[in-house]
């Protein structure tokens, strides 16, 4: 009853998803202001892996140590928030809560941030992280997928779902870096009927949720470059964990 005089005598405004509260304006659809000031948007980041540099002394065209020892094979990653507080309480819900409707506000934060560093790189296909298909069925969805997908629309760029992950390995968060590459290797294949030509001499941008380490998004786009032939691979994430400097 309470929500049926709500709309009666307040059809115009919005229900932020985040929060339930609702909202005449926002930047962001989907989310009330009052949450997106809760948010802490990355400024300082690493030019190659996107992850915020803390202190803020690599800015700019500066990779951070870690991708200055060994570069990732993507072009360059970004991604909108770091991985903590809560923003971090809004992903884990989206992952973890069964909110799937959460993919629409959080779909308008990557446009903008991939209006402001990707739209010069011509990107032909937005394709998702792939999640195995026991995990999906647990979950009842694969969160980046549902991600990709609104944000390709949001783009108008051709979204593409052909890749699968064929080993179920373990949560990655448990295990040391290296521990996670060797987890990771042989976990994608190209979905079945699915022509590995399409993507030849294309770019490419990968959407995924969350970058800890890069293992995921450096092995993943070995495979698009080594067994795709794809040109170019550029990486988008909500959110990112902080690369440290001593």
């Amino acid at each position: 009853m309470l929500e049926f005089l709500k709309d009666l005598f307040y059809p115009e405004k919005k229900v932020c998803l985040a929060c339930e509260r609702r909202y005449d304006h926002s930047e962001i659809e989907g989310m009330c202001d009052r949450c997106l000031s809760r948010f802490s948007f990355i400024n300082h980041f690493c030019s190659v892996c996107g992850r915020e540099v803390i202190p803020a002394t690599l800015i700019g065209d500066h990779p951070c140590p870690e991708c200055q020892e060994k570069r990732p094979p993507y072009n360059f990653a970004r991604s909108v928030f770091t991985y903590a507080g809560y923003p971090r309480e809004v992903l884990l819900e989206f992952k973890y809560g069964h909110r799937p409707d959460l993919a629409k506000p959080f779909a308008h934060m990557l446009r903008l941030y991939y209006l402001e560093y990707f739209s010069d790189q011509d990107i032909d296909f937005i394709i998702p992280v792939p999640m195995h298909a026991d995990r999906k069925s647990y979950r009842g969805y694969n969160q980046t997928e549902r991600l990709a997908e609104e944000l390709a629309k949001l783009l108008k760029i051709e979204y593409k779902d052909v890749l699968n992950r064929i080993k179920n390995s373990l949560p990655l968060y448990t295990l040391a870096k290296e521990d996670r590459k060797i987890e990771l290797e042989g976990a994608f294949q190209l979905k079945i009927n699915r022509d590995p030509e399409l993507f030849a001499d294309k770019n490419i941008l990968v959407v995924d949720d969350i970058i800890t380490t890069g293992t995921t998004a450096s092995e993943i786009s070995h495979f698009i470059l080594d067994e795709l032939k794809a040109k170019n691979v550029y990486f988008m994430t909500l959110s990112s964990v902080p690369v440290h400097v001593e």
